[in-house]
C-alpha cells in the first residue's frame, strides 16, 4: 500500500475505562494497580470468548473491535457483570468500577491501530455511560434490538464536545432509568409551550446561552471553566443573605488565585443563576467543566461547610467534604473557608496532590494552599522555557525558600538542580567543567535522598541535556524510574529522553503515559508535547484527532500553531497555514522554541525553511 492510501472499514468499537481512576491510585498505588490487572484479564478472557481484538490501551482504558454489535453488548454485559460480582466480594481490596461504551462506524487502520469517527463516538458514549453502565450508539441498538434479552433506555440525541449522536443505555438494573436533556427534546418543549411568559423566558435564556456560548468558543482554554454556586444556608434571617454573599464572593476570589483554572465572575454567575440554569445546560452551553457547589449550617459559634465539586462533563461528583470552622471572626472564617476549597481543588480536583507527596515529603509542617499555588507557578515558569521563565522562576524559588518552618538548603535540592540547569542551557549561567560536575553530584544526591520515579528521570534527562552522559546510561535510569509505576513528571521526561536519542516510538508511548494521567492539561503541555511525538512517530492523523477539540484555544502554545501552520503548508492549504502562523506570532512565535520540541534533524531542518517562506509571504 502506497504512502498515500489510507485503509478504511466499518467496525464495532468497544470502549471502556475506569472511573475515578487516579483518585484509587492516589489512595493506595500498588492495590490498585493488582486488582486493575485482575479486572484486565476477566476483560481479556470475555474478550477472547466473544471474538474481541484490543487494539489500543492506556492502562486503565481499553478499546477493542469486534467481529457483532450482538457480541460487543453480550461482551459488555458479561464484563460489567463479573465485575459487580467481584466488587461484592470482602476481600476485593480496591473495588474499581468501569464506563463502557459502543459504536459502529466507519474507522482507519493504522498499523493495527484503529482511528477516526467509529472510535471517538465509541470513546463519547463511555464518557456518557454511568459507573457499571453501558452506553450504545442508535446504530448499535438497530443492530441488538430484538436479538438480546436486555431493556434499552432511549437517551435521545446526545452532544460531547464535538460529537453528537443518538444514545441508548442498556438497563442492567432498571431502577438506573436517568433522565439527560437532549436537543430534540428541548426543542419540543419550546414548540409545545403556551404560555407567553415562558417563551419569553425561554427565548431570554437561549439569547443569554447563545451569547455565553459564542463567548465559550473565544475562551476555549486549558484552563477549565469553574462556576461557584451562592452558598446554601439552612435557617438564615433575610438579613444574613448578605454574609453568605460575601462568603460565595471569598471562595470565588480564593480560587481565583490558581493560575491552572478560570472562574466566573461573580456577577455573571448571579445572572445564570436567575435564570436557574440547569447543570447540563451550564456545561453543553457555557462551556462550564467544574461546579462548586458550598452550604452552611451554624450552630452557636461553630459554622459547618458541606463542599460538593462536580465533574458537568462527567456528571459525577469529584470532592465532597465536610469540615467545621470557627465563627469568631468572620472574614477570617472566610478566609480560611476559600481556603480549604481551594486545596481541595488543586490537590484532589486538578490532581496535584503527586506535587504535595513527591517534592514536599520533607516538610514536618503541612504546606498551605498558597504555598502550593506558588510552587505551581514555579513550575509553570519553568515550563515557558524562556529567560523571562528562568528569571521569574529564580524569584518565586527566592520567596519559597522563606516559608515558615525549618528549612534546609537540601530540601530544596530539586529545585536548586532544575534551575540551575534551567540557567545553563538559557546560557544565563556559565557551563563550565566546575558547574556540570556540580551538576551530576547534586543529580546523585536527589536520588540517594529519595530515589523517586521523577528523580531517576530526571537525572536521565539533565545528564543528557548536558552531555554528562549518553543514551544507554539514560535509558538504564528511566528503567530504573518505571520499575514499578511512573508518574506525569517521569514519563514526560522519559519521553524526551528517547526522542532525542530516536526511539520516536517510546517517545510517543511515554508522551501517551504522561497525557493519560494528566487530568487538567495547564497550558496545553502533555498535549503539545504527545501531539510532536506522534507525528515524529509517523502519526499524523492521530496527532489531529488528539488536537481536534483544541484548535481553537485561546492558548495553545506558538510552537503547536506554528508547527500545524508547517504542516497545512506541505499540505497545500497556503491559507489555513498562514491563519496559524499569524497566531503563532501573535503569541510570540520564536524558533528556538519550536527547534526544541522537535527531535528530528531532517523534520527539524526542513520546518525551518518552510515556515521562513511562509513569513515571507505574509
Amino acid at each position: 500500500m502506497s504512502a498515500e492510501q489510507i485503509e478504511r472499514k466499518v467496525a464495532v468499537i468497544f470502549a471502556t475505562d475506569v472511573v475515578s481512576y487516579s483518585k484509587h491510585v492516589e489512595i493506595d498505588e500498588s492495590n490498585t494497580l493488582k486488582n486493575l490487572r485482575s479486572c484486565e484479564k476477566i476483560l481479556m478472557e470475555l474478550f477472547a470468548k466473544h471474538k474481541g481484538r484490543l487494539f489500543n490501551t492506556g492502562g486503565d482504558s481499553f478499546l477493542a473491535e469486534f467481529p457483532s454489535a450482538v457480541s460487543a453488548v453480550e461482551c459488555a454485559v458479561e464484563f460489567q457483570q463479573s465485575i459487580t460480582k467481584r466488587n461484592s466480594q470482602s476481600d476485593t481490596s480496591v473495588k474499581l468500577e468501569f464506563r463502557i461504551g459502543i459504536n459502529s462506524g466507519d474507522v482507519i487502520i493504522e498499523k493495527g491501530n484503529l482511528m477516526g469517527d467509529g472510535v471517538n463516538i465509541a470513546a463519547r458514549l463511555e464518557a456518557l455511560a454511568q459507573n457499571n453502565g453501558i452506553s450504545i450508539s442508535k446504530v448499535i441498538y438497530d443492530f441488538v434490538k430484538g436479538k438480546t434479552k436486555y431493556e434499552f433506555h432511549d437517551l435521545g440525541v446526545q452532544k460531547v464536545k464535538q460529537n453528537e449522536f443518538h444514545a441508548f443505555d442498556i438497563l442492567l438494573d432498571p431502577e438506573n432509568r436517568r433522565k439527560i436533556k437532549s436537543s430534540n427534546r428541548l426543542r419540543f418543549s419550546i414548540a409545545g409551550s403556551v404560555s407567553v411568559f415562558l417563551i419569553i423566558g425561554l427565548a431570554l435564556f437561549f439569547s443569554l446561552s447563545k451569547q455565553t456560548e459564542d463567548e465559550a468558543k473565544i475562551t476555549l482554554s486549558s484552563k477549565p471553566l469553574v462556576f461557584v454556586s451562592r452558598v446554601e444556608g439552612a435557617n438564615f434571617k433575610s438579613e444574613e443573605k448578605q454574609f453568605l454573599e460575601g462568603l460565595t464572593e471569598a471562595i470565588t476570589s480564593q480560587l481565583s488565585k490558581s493560575g491552572s483554572i478560570r472562574i466566573i465572575p461573580r456577577k455573571t454567575a448571579v445572572r445564570l443563576e436567575e435564570l436557574k440554569i440547569e447543570n447540563d445546560e451550564l456545561a453543553s452551553l457555557n462551556g462550564v467543566k467544574f461546579l462548586v457547589s458550598p452550604s452552611m449550617q451554624i450552630f452557636e459559634s461553630v459554622a459547618r461547610i458541606n463542599i460538593e465539586i462536580s465533574d458537568l462533563e462527567k456528571r459525577q461528583v469529584v470532592v465532597s467534604t465536610i469540615k467545621d470552622f470557627d465563627l469568631t471572626n468572620k472574614f477570617s472564617f472566610q478566609d480560611q473557608v476559600g481556603e480549604h476549597i481551594l486545596s481541595e481543588f488543586l490537590v484532589n480536583v486538578l490532581n496535584q496532590k503527586g506535587l504535595y507527596e513527591s517534592y514536599f515529603s520533607w516538610r514536618k509542617t503541612p504546606i498551605t494552599p498558597q504555598q502550593l499555588v506558588q510552587y505551581a507557578n514555579f513550575r509553570s515558569e519553568m515550563a515557558k522555557w524562556t529567560e523571562e521563565g528562568f528569571v521569574n522562576a529564580s524569584r518565586i524559588l527566592i520567596e519559597m525558600k522563606r516559608w515558615p518552618g525549618p528549612n534546609k538548603q537540601e530540601d530544596w535540592l530539586v529545585q536548586d538542580t532544575w534551575l540551575n540547569f534551567f540557567g545553563m542551557a538559557m546560557n544565563k549561567l556559565p557551563k563550565t567543567p566546575e558547574k556540570l560536575d556540580k551538576l551530576r553530584k547534586e543529580l546523585d544526591l536527589t536520588i540517594n535522598i529519595k530515589p523517586s520515579p521523577e528523580n531517576y528521570a530526571s537525572r536521565a534527562l539533565l545528564s543528557l541535556s548536558m552531555g554528562i552522559t549518553g543514551c544507554e546510561q539514560a535509558f538504564n535510569d528511566l528503567k530504573l524510574a518505571h520499575q514499578k509505576a511512573g508518574n506525569a513528571d517521569s514519563y514526560g521526561y522519559a519521553s524526551v529522553v528517547y526522542g532525542r536519542c530516536g526511539k520516536t516510538h517510546e517517545a510517543a508511548t511515554y508522551a501517551r503515559n504522561q497525557f493519560d494521567v494528566t487530568p487538567i492539561d495547564t497550558n496545553w503541555r502533555s498535549t503539545t508535547r504527545l501531539a510532536f511525538r506522534l507525528y515524529e512517530n509517523q502519526q499524523k492523523e492521530e496527532m489531529y484527532i488528539l488536537l481536534e477539540d483544541v484548535l481553537d484555544a485561546i492558548d495553545l502554545p506558538a510552537p503547536l500553531l506554528a508547527f500545524i501552520a508547517y504542516d497545512k503548508y506541505k499540505a497545500g492549504n497556503e491559507k489555513l497555514a498562514k491563519t496559524f502562523f499569524v497566531r503563532a506570532k501573535k503569541f510570540g512565535f520564536t524558533n528556538k522554541a519550536l527547534d526544541q520540541l522537535l527531535y528530528l534533524k531532517s523534520l527539524r531542518e526542513d520546518v525551518s525553511v518552510v515556515l521562513e517562506r511562509l513569513n515571507s509571504e505574509l
